[in-house]
């Protein structure tokens, strides 16, 4: 006798949509510990405001810096939706697995994406410990949250 395991399929765009969700809670509270860490000398700006600025982008630097900051928190939530539909180890299958994926993914987007924008566009940052603490934290909470929301949504939805 032989036992089948069923695997359960969740649809993409459900993914795609909670992973919207996830990366929009998250970017706004991510946001919000930035706001508490400003780059020195930008009046009081976080990391993606001052980067904004530093890109010559004037007087509209702040809702710049904001939007891109919040269209990168969804692409990555969009992105984080898709590969735990698609990729079967990745599945989540309970709020536990996703705050771990979430977390991982959070981790991830620290070390590929912001580490290396923060070494580029202001070099002098990277020495600053509290300042690389206080951004992996952040990116971590970003993670979880997103990891989260999809955790206790996407099973649910279950086909």
């Amino acid at each position: 006798m032989t036992m089948q395991i069923k695997e359960t399929r969740y649809s993409v765009s459900k993914g795609v949509l909670y992973g919207l969700l996830g990366g929009f809670i998250g970017v706004f509270i991510m946001g919000g510990i930035a706001s508490m860490m400003p780059i020195p000398g930008t009046g009081g700006a976080p990391f993606f405001v001052a980067a904004a600025m530093l890109m010559g982008l004037g007087s509209m630097a702040w809702t710049a810096g904001w939007l891109m900051h919040i269209l990168t928190g969804l692409i990555v939530g969009a992105i984080f939706g898709i590969v735990v539909t698609k990729v079967s180890k990745l599945s989540v299958r309970s709020v536990a697995r996703g705050l771990g994926l979430g977390v991982l993914a959070g981790l991830i987007l620290w070390i590929v994406f912001f580490l290396p924008m923060m070494a580029m566009l202001m070099p002098s940052l990277m020495s600053m410990g509290t300042m690389v603490a206080g951004s992996f934290a952040a990116h971590l909470i970003y993670g979880a949250l997103l990891g989260i929301t999809v955790g206790a949504l996407l099973p649910r939805s279950a086909s």
